[in-house]
């Protein structure tokens, strides 16, 4: 078994199509298709089913694509790390981030690492607080930005940045309702909340539970912006950070804190069992830099 192998396969579980596999990968489609046979045969099972025109992994093929990326991880990260010891300012840095961290902080850090480190490539993916933590522990990702939750991390180290509160957010001639959400009175505005997949609406969701509020209506949207813009204009409210009130300029709305809705940890999340690349340590640095009081300060 060779890592074309490897990369080949790859490409086609992602892909689900020999031809589209082979045109990414610039080799003729009865090529790729000799190299995955003798994948196959080699492991002595089918990885793939045919489908129409397409394929699916098998149960075999869904193992194999998983030994697979980490393979392929720890070659990169075994040729990242060389390139690192010898010019300590190449190599490929992966960053995997919270959608809040995203659109209020990563600009600016970003902006200074490339000032500072220009031949370094970033990966940044915004991503679901769990898929932070599973991808550091994979391998897949160098460094996370993400919530710190009570439950321990496996071969994760985590180092807390800061603390955020959350507020009610509404437009202003609903402001006398704000209160009634955060003390979970009845009212009659409906919920915009982000997916049930983000942490963040976990939190919330399990606010209303444990306080016995009633939530029918609901809005769900992946975007902060446009979670603002429907508050302003409908009858509606949402819960965010408190951070978020740096958009406040930008719309016409008021926030009530929300007391009894603990405060949530911000952090840097890394692999406990691999060493991190001198890369890493810098990008972590400047993250450390910017946001370590970001939580003691308003960005309104």
């Amino acid at each position: 078994m060779e890592l074309r192998h490897l990369r080949y396969f790859k490409v086609v579980a992602e892909l689900q199509h020999f031809h589209k596999a082979s045109q990414a990968l610039f080799i003729t489609q009865p090529a790729l298709s000799n190299q995955i046979k003798q994948l196959e045969e080699e492991l002595g099972s089918k990885l793939f089913e045919r489908i129409g025109r397409g394929v699916k992994l098998s149960e075999s093929g869904e193992r194999v694509l998983e030994s697979a990326c980490r393979v392929l991880s720890e070659i990169e990260n075994m040729r990242d790390a060389v390139e690192d010891l010898e010019s300590g300012s190449r190599g490929t840095l992966r960053i995997g981030v919270l959608q809040s961290v995203n659109v209020l902080y990563l600009r600016k850090i970003v902006l200074e690492f490339d000032r500072h480190y220009p031949n370094i490539s970033l990966c940044i993916e915004e991503l679901a607080n769990d898929q932070i933590a599973s991808k550091v522990a994979d391998g897949e990702i160098d460094l996370g930005i993400g919530f710190i939750l009570p439950q321990a991390y496996k071969n994760i180290d985590t180092e807390m940045l800061f603390q955020e509160k959350w507020n009610v957010v509404v437009a202003p001639q609903h402001v006398s309702k704000a209160r009634d959400i955060a003390e979970g009175r009845e009212q009659d505005l409906k919920a915009v909340l982000l997916p049930e997949r983000f942490e963040t609406r976990k939190i919330i969701d399990n606010y209303f539970q444990t306080h016995n509020i009633s939530i029918g209506k609901i809005t769900e949207v992946n975007s902060i912006s446009c979670i603002l813009d429907l508050v302003e204009n409908g009858n509606s409210f949402t819960i965010l950070p408190e951070a978020f009130s740096v958009f406040k300029s930008q719309h016409r709305l008021v926030s009530y804190c929300i007391d009894n809705l603990a405060a949530r940890e911000v952090g840097i999340l890394t692999a406990s069992d691999r060493s991190m690349k001198r890369s890493v340590g810098n990008f972590r640095q400047l993250v450390v830099k910017h946001l370590s009081s970001a939580g003691t300060h308003s960005l309104g």
